[in-house]
């Protein structure tokens, strides 16, 4: 029998080994890592698949009820570039030449800002405007009170208001404080309040100012003239850059870029940094956990064999490994036993057992029992079965 080999039915310690491990980690964990495993893929599944899309009110990109995808849908059906930006240098580069600014959500336009909208030659279609930016839009211009989902009529000569005939937009209302050649009021409620103001500049194209968009999102513009009207107003050039602007932007029309930050993280990213998440937790449980033997390696120097038994011996009792030791020494007791009664080193259990019975006074359960018994459950155990064995193998004959 070779030194490291060990006797047929022999159970070494206490009878864990790793695969037993593996598997009684997966007993405990297992529902853990499938409902993890699980998890990432439908996550992975949703980030991969599911088209990007915005939940801001009139965004082009918001397909819920108060989102604009709809009209922009339309727009580009015709032939129109929608473009959305949320900074002003970025809506400047898809504008082209000629384009319509929609300025259509903001948190804040400085003067400077604002004087480039102002400058714009294009058309220009401005959603609610801040009451304070009134003022700079145009001095007769002011809200007035709100109206309700009833129809209102266009009551103005405005070609697009002409074709729309009759609109629902219920919302805020701009009132007209004096009468002016520059300013059309058009579907104006019972009280003087307009849904759409119209003011004309001269050269460059006329700027509409409208107080309740409510007609240009997707849950509204259906209903009575609110397309064609959201279509004349927006569809007059090739292209549109729809302005959807953050508190972070500082850039103007003319600044080429420079000074628009944006700071909006794309949907995609939160899903992503959840993933990344799970990923390093299990990368922690799966590297901090250790389901294997250890690794061996050479020693640096050479121990006499000695020390080396007392060095893990102190261990094994040190960390009451009473299964481990009790192995180790009844695997020393069968081999020389096996070698004392000429036995080959592939005896099985049963054999090793009836041919040490025959060679001393123990029976063959009472061997058995000492050579391949369960392991010791504590040090008192422990010592009586060393005493046992060095008994058992001075008992035996060597011829």
């Amino acid at each position: 029998m070779t030194p490291n080999a060990l006797p047929p039915g022999f159970v070494l310690g206490d009878g864990s080994t790793a695969g037993a491990t593996v598997r009684s980690g997966w007993t405990r964990f297992g529902w853990v890592i499938t409902l993890v495993t699980v998890s990432l893929t439908v996550l992975a599944i949703l980030v991969f698949t599911q088209a990007p899309s915005s939940t801001a009110p009139l965004s082009t990109d918001n397909a819920q009820p108060e989102g604009a995808r709809a009209v922009a849908e339309i727009l580009r059906q015709q032939g129109v570039d929608v473009t959305e930006s949320a900074t002003l240098s970025g809506a400047a580069k898809a504008l082209g030449a000629d384009g319509t600014l929609v300025i259509a959500s903001y948190s804040y336009l400085d003067e400077d800002q604002i004087a480039s909208i102002l400058a714009w030659p294009g058309p220009v279609v401005w959603l609610t405007p801040d009451n304070y930016d009134l003022d700079d839009i145009h001095e007769s211009l002011a809200y007035g009170g709100s109206d309700g989902e009833a129809p209102v009529d266009a009551q103005c000569n405005l070609p697009a208001a002409q074709t729309a005939e009759t609109i629902v937009a219920p919302g805020p209302r701009i009132n007209l404080q004096w009468s002016t050649a520059a300013v059309s009021a058009c579907f104006v409620n019972n009280d003087g309040g307009s849904v759409l103001a119209r003011i004309t500049r001269t050269p460059a194209e006329p700027m509409s100012v409208i107080a309740a968009p409510s007609f240009l999102s997707n849950d509204g513009l259906a209903e009575a003239g609110n397309a064609a009207l959201a279509l004349h107003i927006l569809g007059t050039t090739d292209n549109v850059a729809w302005y959807m602007g953050t508190l972070y932007d500082g850039s103007t029309l003319g600044s080429e870029g420079q000074g628009g930050v944006v700071l909006i993280a794309p949907a995609w990213v939160n899903a992503a940094a959840l993933a990344a998440a799970l990923v390093f937790l299990m990368a922690g449980l799966w590297r901090g956990r250790r389901v294997g033997p250890l690794m061996t390696e050479p020693l640096p120097v050479v121990v006499p064999a000695s020390e080396a038994t007392r060095g893990r011996a102190r261990l094994y009792r040190r960390g009451r490994a009473f299964g481990h030791a009790a192995a180790a020494l009844r695997a020393g007791s069968a081999r020389r036993l096996a070698q004392r009664l000429g036995l080959g080193p592939h005896a099985n259990r049963a054999t090793l057992a009836s041919a040490v019975a025959a060679s001393s006074s123990a029976d063959a359960a009472t061997v058995d029992s000492l050579i391949f018994g369960p392991p010791p459950r504590d040090e008192a155990a422990m010592l009586d079965l060393v005493r046992r064995l060095d008994a058992l193998e001075s008992e035996v004959d060597p011829t």
